[in-house]
């Protein structure tokens, strides 16, 4: 049965709505769900940290922009997520949601959050919006996780950066 042009059955239109819905909700790559411990060194996190920061700066320094500008003064804070990611007691997803929270009250300001996937090491995907921003002042720390319906086990990046065009003064910590 030939259905004329511009009138597309109701529910093959429903389905297109709801493919697009789906897909504009699907923002982490991981399920929403606790995982197993996993028992990685303070040293592979911190590798992982490392090549996130070098591939933040180049993927900036190519755009024309500064390098980001990290705040010492709050990542101890933000690793106390990654710490819960990574033993389990919470998700990628709740691990956002967290982050956004105690972003905004460390900062008393907009923010916004990253959960980046870092297994592939240096080729990791650096979100434009985060490449773009015009200076870049985050928090981050790195988890290695296993979610329970995943076969092997995962790299993230939660990441803060401030949003906005109000000034950021700098304050040396002794």
């Amino acid at each position: 049965m030939a259905v004329p042009r511009g009138k597309a059955p109701c529910a093959t239109w429903r389905a297109s709505i709801c493919v697009c819905l789906a897909l504009a909700c699907a923002t982490l790559p991981w399920p929403d769900e606790p995982g197993v411990p996993v028992a990685v060194s303070q040293a592979a996190n911190v590798d992982a940290g490392d090549t996130f920061l070098a591939t933040l700066t180049e993927k900036r320094r190519a755009a024309g922009l500064p390098a980001p500008l990290v705040t010492p003064r709050y990542q101890p804070d933000i690793r106390t997520f990654a710490e819960d990611l990574q033993i389990g007691k919470i998700s990628a997803v709740v691990a956002r949601r967290a982050i956004d929270a105690w972003g905004r009250a460390a900062y008393q300001r907009t923010v916004q959050t990253w959960v980046i996937d870092c297994g592939p090491g240096d080729k990791m995907q650096i979100p434009a919006g985060l490449v773009e921003l015009p200076s870049a002042v985050i928090s981050y720390a790195v988890a290695h996780f296993h979610p329970r319906s995943l076969a092997r086990e995962q790299c993230a990046v939660l990441a803060v950066s401030l949003t906005g065009s109000e000034p950021v003064l700098f304050t040396p910590t002794k």
